[in-house]
């Protein structure tokens, strides 16, 4: 299990992080069985002042033993794996503008990766430390129909 340092941990969105668990999943569609997580975040922005604390080896055991013990699952892919990590606040918030640029998709500021920024009613999400950061971000298609949805109903 990786310890990230203090020292080594630079400036993020607003100086914060954030604590996520998350669960691995084979993609059985791929032929060349490709593996990928499903993220839920624990705590949100937490201030760097409690990077110590969260960054324990024996801290983040615990955590993920309770959420193992705990996790309800009923997909058939799922491996088994699981982990507790620490994303920096510059990844856990990067946009499509982030991403591919401004001059192929605009100001999207869509969240590219989904580890449970905009949801507080996953699983194991205890709370967000800075809610105003993440009011700023939205999901692409959240709470949108598609497109060719549109003439089946």
């Amino acid at each position: 299990m990786y310890i990230m340092k203090k020292n080594t941990m630079k400036l993020t969105k607003n100086g914060t992080f954030n604590l996520v668990y998350a669960i691995e999943y084979q993609d059985t569609d791929d032929r060349y069985d490709q593996f990928f997580y499903i993220y839920n975040t624990i705590f949100r922005n937490v201030p760097l002042k409690f990077l110590n604390k969260l960054n324990n080896s024996e801290f983040k055991a615990k955590v993920k033993a309770f959420c193992d013990k705990n996790y309800t699952e009923k997909a058939a892919n799922a491996t088994g794996n699981s982990k507790v990590e620490i994303i920096t606040g510059d990844e856990y918030y990067i946009t499509y503008a982030d991403e591919f640029g401004t001059d192929t998709v605009g100001n999207d500021n869509s969240l590219f990766n989904d580890y449970g920024q905009l949801v507080n009613g996953r699983q194991f999400f205890k709370y967000d430390f800075e809610p105003d950061l993440t009011n700023q971000y939205t999901y692409k298609n959240l709470n949108k129909r598609n497109t060719y949805m549109k003439g089946l109903n």
